[in-house]
């Protein structure tokens, strides 16, 4: 084991589970179920993968207790009845079978519940809720997100039924709950978390922004904890103390002027105590109608956002405290060193890399494939599609995406390092092919490079990218092109193409003066050996756009974003997409949505909206609409006769994420 993590890596317990280190697998939904909320395949590989991968806790999270009422999505894992213990069972058996321990998350989603607004059911809710209303944070949505997501909420013309929670109904709820532990504690699971945060049907009666009962269900702190207390105190009844159990409850609400309050809460932590739990799970939520409230508080943007609420909780309580945020390996074993905490929950970390527990354990920490915050994850999950990593091609695709060593080691051809040729490059090479990486130009990494100037995530993500690459031990050539009169002279079987889009100039007057630049230009720029300008105006509101448009302003210049479409940043997730914005219009750049450019002079940027033409001052234009195909080697070795593939950017706009889909379907397609 390794010396470095000495805390992380130590054996820990709550309540009567014992539990090998101090990396839990945070909570996630992740619609991988069944269309019914029953275990799928796919989701059994989605955790056997965590498990296998040295975690020592799986957190099943937003597990329902009913059905098929009280559920934010059809697929939501659900053990609202007793024909889904079987596959429950099947789940923690396939976990067990690797060391690790299995406890589900136990939700009601309130006023959540989505799933009722489609099939026509009421809401259950402690009291009317105020609607959500359409504001910046919802023009910041495609109509298909829309239409996927919130949009039963926040559209002023649809309809919405809610039913207060009456004396009767809290008594059901109450069942519903104990109910569930019991199937789970028969499945096999070690433990129960009881989410009593994020605006779900328990928080919702302790928020009193939203409970505002009079009756003894709301108004003293007592009053909106006894939901809480009383289905632990049930669960405890059914279960007896056998069962690990414990809560994740919100310290704060942020953005809420009436919302809960962290004294309170530590109050209500008491009762929760007084109830018999076995741990406390510190967590935030935020206003729903605050463009960075996802990014504040559950999925946290700046590390260790959280971790002051964590360690407050860890001196008051005698119970081990779990806390999470965005930590590092090194951060997280600081926190538990320093005594904040017991335990770290490990969401984005586990989705990008299942195997960091184990790698750690041997030392391998540079092996680690990092997150780079692109919030593709939640942001499925906003929008009730199935979990995905953009970093990980193979999350939520596990049981597809088995790579084995191949019987039949063939020599391959990769031409072009960017982040598509890389994947592809390491894949191959790691089922046992001789892998050749050809790179015209004197670095790897094509237009990653550069963006990692701008976003040292990026960077970080290159780093591991050529590493694993070169521990695959492909061959690379650097400064090396490869021509059809070339590639004759080479014995290959399969030629990949990975050479990058064109990245084009608008075709207005004025786009081939030399204070406008293309991405692939501003390298300059962006490694530090040239000013770029003081007005700087940037065409493309896409992720390479918008992170562009902040290291521009961060170096103290004035900043137009300028994009044509109604949305900024559609291939972030929506939590990312939301912070990226907040942030930018924060720190005073300008964003024009259905705005086109007409026209480049001198000294401004013409562009078009549907009210005005504005002229926009400029000492510097950035070309950043994304890359269009390059088509012309991949079609001139197609016509060779030879087997010829492409991925990313020269067959169509990709990203990572796209470069990394496409090169984990070539290497198993390849064999």
């Amino acid at each position: 084991m390794s010396d470095a993590f000495p805390h992380l890596l130590a054996p820990g317990r709550i309540g009567p589970m014992e539990l090998r280190n101090r990396i839990l697998m945070a909570p996630m939904g992740d619609c991988l179920g069944g269309a019914d909320g029953a275990v799928s395949e796919t989701q059994a590989a989605y955790f056997e993968a965590r498990a296998r991968g040295g975690a020592a806790l799986l957190l099943v999270g937003s597990v329902a207790v009913t059905f098929p009422q009280g559920r934010y999505d059809a697929r939501q894992t659900t053990a609202g009845d007793d024909a889904f213990v079987p596959g429950l069972a099947m789940l923690a058996d396939r976990v067990h079978g690797h060391g690790a321990r299995i406890a589900a998350q136990l939700v009601h989603n309130g006023m959540m519940a989505l799933h009722d607004v489609e099939a026509g059911r009421p809401m259950l809710v402690p009291a009317i809720p105020k609607r959500p209303r359409p504001d910046r944070l919802s023009a910041m949505v495609t109509e298909a997100e829309m239409n996927a997501s919130m949009g039963p909420y926040l559209r002023p013309t649809s309809k919405v039924d809610y039913r207060v929670a009456a004396e009767a109904d809290l008594a059901e709820v109450v069942e519903w709950f104990a109910a569930a532990a019991e199937r789970c504690v028969r499945a096999g699971f070690d433990g129960v978390e009881l989410h009593a945060g994020h605006g779900y049907l328990i928080d919702e009666f302790l928020s009193p922004a939203v409970n505002t009962r009079s009756d003894g269900w709301g108004g003293s702190v007592g009053g909106r904890a006894r939901l809480l207390c009383e289905v632990l105190g049930a669960i405890r009844a059914r279960v007896g103390s056998d069962l690990a159990l414990w809560i994740r409850i919100n310290a704060l609400e942020h953005h809420k002027s009436n919302g809960e309050r962290f004294e309170e809460q530590l109050e209500v932590i008491d009762r929760a105590l007084a109830a018999g739990i076995d741990a406390v799970h510190v967590t935030a939520y935020a206003s729903t109608d605050v463009a960075t409230g996802p990014t504040d508080s559950y999925a946290p943007h700046v590390v260790g956002d959280l971790a002051e609420y964590a360690a407050v909780v860890r001196a008051r309580v005698d119970v081990p405290v779990i806390t999470f945020g965005r930590f590092e390996p090194d951060e997280a074993e600081q926190v538990l060193a320093a005594g904040g905490a017991d335990f770290v929950a490990m969401g984005r970390k586990l989705l990008a890399d299942p195997d960091l527990p184990a790698k750690l354990a041997a030392g391998r920490v540079d092996e680690i494939r990092p997150c780079i915050y692109q919030y593709r994850c939640i942001g499925n999950i906003f929008v009730r599609d199935s979990l995905r990593c953009v970093a990980n091609a193979a999350t939520g695709r596990e049981d597809e995406a088995r790579l084995p060593r191949t019987d039949d080691p063939r020599r391959v051809l990769v031409i072009g390092a960017g982040p598509g040729g890389l994947e592809t490059a390491r894949l191959l090479a790691g089922r046992g092919h001789h892998v050749e990486l050809r790179e015209a130009s004197e670095r790897l990494g094509g237009v990653l490079a550069l963006a990692g100037r701008a976003d040292p995530v990026l960077d970080r993500y290159l780093a591991w990218l050529i590493g694993a690459v070169e521990r695959a031990g492909v061959e690379i050539r650097l400064d090396t092109s490869v021509s059809v009169d070339t590639l004759d002279t080479l014995d290959v079987e399969l030629v990949v193409v990975a050479t990058g889009g064109e990245w084009r100039r608008p075709g207005i007057p004025g786009d081939q003066m030399p204070h406008v630049h293309t991405v692939p230009e501003l390298g300059p720029w962006l490694h530090g050996d040239a000013p770029l300008g003081s007005q700087v105006v940037v065409l493309g509101g896409g992720k390479p756009g918008l992170s562009l448009a902040a290291h521009a302003r961060a170096e103290g210049a004035s900043v137009t974003v300028v994009e044509p479409s109604a949305v900024f940043g559609t291939t972030l997730g929506l939590p990312g997409r939301w912070r990226l914005v907040a942030d930018l219009e924060t720190a005073g750049v300008a964003m024009l949505t259905n705005a086109v450019a007409t026209a480049i002079t001198a000294d401004a940027v013409r562009v078009r909206t549907a009210d005005e033409v504005h002229a926009l001052p400029a000492d510097a234009v950035i070309v950043a609409a994304g890359p269009s195909p390059a088509r012309g080697l991949l079609d001139a070795f197609g016509a060779t006769g030879a087997r010829t593939v492409a991925v990313g950017d020269c067959i169509g706009p990709s990203l990572v994420e796209g470069a990394n889909l496409q090169a984990l379907e070539l290497a198993r397609a390849f064999g």
